[in-house]
């Protein structure tokens, strides 16, 4: 595989996604991650724990990406199926990762508890696939890597899910486009999204690297700007020059780069300065002494 623009699909598998009973964490983590590592993400599929379905849902993911990386359906138990379809879909066999059978067998002799039958099916992988250690539970992950295309499958608890991805999966990935990515956030307030981009339209439109995108946020607008380079210190340089380019013509409205909110810039800078604050609410409930007072150091 050349270089070359990546596209990658995110398919989270379990019921209790689709019934509102979990908040689908993993889906927004994977995505800021893959924006980072310049993986582009046009899908996000949830799909509940039926064969059928789940079978239908993947196919379409590794028809149209290059890509796919699955979150959840990999336990013990009956309806636990993502690794059992894949390899139907992909007609590959699954077979016995010996390490992992080690790794599992260890999981329970260590916390004192029997180790059941069924936990066996958690050492299976697809034959060729790259079991991914997985320290903090009994399911390992699984990186699957054709002429084209990548898999990877990850345990759908996210004290499991993102360490893993982080220090199994994503170096596989990294491998791909041999590219450095930065992302840089500009912070503007009270200045809209459309006027923001009326300012800085040809900006956005005409600049594919670095690329400078707008995010309209409660109160704000963020100005994401994204390089990508061959190495940290040329994309941190093309970052600067874009934004000095936008403070040239909205620096009045800047009040930080890749801040944490507001009234933390506000806060700094009073500490800075030595500087007190005084406070006359009305119809807030004390909700702006409250935001000040919950940064820390702020009484001092």
């Amino acid at each position: 595989m050349g270089m070359k623009q990546y596209s990658a699909e995110i398919l989270c598998v379990g019921t209790e996604l689709l019934l509102g009973d979990i908040i689908n964490t993993n889906a927004v983590f994977l995505s800021r991650e893959l924006s980072k590592m310049g993986i582009s993400v046009y899908h996000q599929t949830v799909v509940g724990d039926n064969p059928d379905r789940l079978r239908e849902a993947f196919c379409l993911a590794w028809s149209r990406s290059d890509i796919v990386i699955t979150s959840g359906g990999l336990g013990p138990t009956y309806d636990d199926l993502t690794k059992e379809i894949i390899c139907q879909c992909l007609e590959l066999p699954l077979v016995a990762d010996e390490p992992s059978m080690k790794e599992i067998e260890n999981y329970f002799a260590r916390r004192g508890r029997e180790m059941t039958e069924n936990n066996r099916k958690q050492a299976m992988v697809p034959q060729g696939g790259i079991a991914l250690r997985n320290p903090r539970g009994t399911a390992p992950g699984i990186y699957v890597e054709t002429e084209e295309k990548r898999l990877v499958m990850l345990p759908g608890p996210p004290k499991e899910f993102e360490p893993l991805f982080l220090q199994a999966a994503k170096p596989l990935l990294e491998k791909l486009s041999g590219k450095v990515y930065i992302s840089d956030t500009i912070y503007v307030y009270g200045l809209g999204e459309a006027s923001s981009e009326s300012r800085l339209l040809d900006l956005m439109t005409v600049s594919k690297n670095p690329t400078l995108a707008p995010y309209a946020k409660e109160g704000e607008v963020h100005l994401r700007v994204t390089s990508s380079a061959d190495t940290e210190e040329e994309a941190h340089r093309m970052n600067r020059d874009m934004i000095a380019k936008v403070r040239e013509r909205i620096g009045d409205y800047i009040y930080g780069i890749n801040a944490v909110n507001l009234e933390t810039v506000l806060a700094g800078k009073l500490m800075e300065k030595g500087c007190t604050l005084s406070v006359a609410e009305s119809c807030t409930g004390g909700l702006l002494s409250k935001r000040m007072t919950d940064i820390p150091g702020i009484s001092s």
